[in-house]
């Protein structure tokens, strides 16, 4: 018979209900528990070697006091938002080139605005609802190019979203106008019938 558990006998010992370590489980069978064999693998080498260098004497937990934590933290966001605030130098050329887009931009928004208006004093439209400032913008867009196709990609740069999120404004358009005049085009896009 073996001085040492066997594998049976600590299956045994996990099942029973009793509360007692495996070493006392041992000496009551007067039995030794059988150390770990060592081989000589990479892995268990470098662990025992960690372990025995880090004993309780050497090994002292770096404790932080919670201040000194906070003042890192605290330095770490300045740090973020100076590398944030820093702004890209901007040639001076670059500036007036978009100075004038955005002064072509208004000139052009606002030349469909007149031309709409003038339209729209001839001819006049009932809604259901008023519009919303995005809603007024597609319909003058429409009343300007009347008994033509308009397609979603102009209506996009118009205003100045992605093409998905103007299909939105057409559909909200359709329900407040009291008639049907706007209507889809056979080739795509829309229509407004007068």
């Amino acid at each position: 018979m073996s001085e040492y558990l066997s594998k049976e006998e600590i299956r045994k010992w996990r099942s029973s209900l009793e509360r007692i370590t495996l070493e006392e489980y041992a000496a009551r069978l007067g039995k030794v528990i059988q150390e770990e064999k060592h081989d000589d693998s990479l892995v268990d080498s470098v662990m025992f070697r960690s372990l025995t260098s880090m004993s309780v004497e050497n090994y002292a937990p770096k404790a932080e006091k919670i201040q000194t934590i906070a003042l890192k933290s605290f330095q770490k966001e300045k740090e973020i938002t100076e590398k944030n605030n820093i702004k890209p130098v901007v040639k001076k050329e670059e500036i007036p080139k978009k100075k004038e887009q955005a002064e072509n931009k208004k000139k052009e928004s606002a030349k469909v605005k007149a031309s709409a208006k003038q339209e729209k004093e001839s001819i006049s439209y009932s809604f259901k609802k008023s519009l919303t400032a995005r809603e007024q913008l597609v319909f003058d867009h429409f009343m300007a190019n009347r008994n033509t196709i308009v397609y979603a990609k102009d209506l996009a740069k118009i205003l100045e979203l992605p093409r998905d999120y103007v299909y939105k404004y057409i559909k909200n358009l359709r329900s407040k106008l009291n008639e049907d005049i706007l209507q889809n085009a056979d080739n795509g896009g829309y229509l407004l019938k007068v």
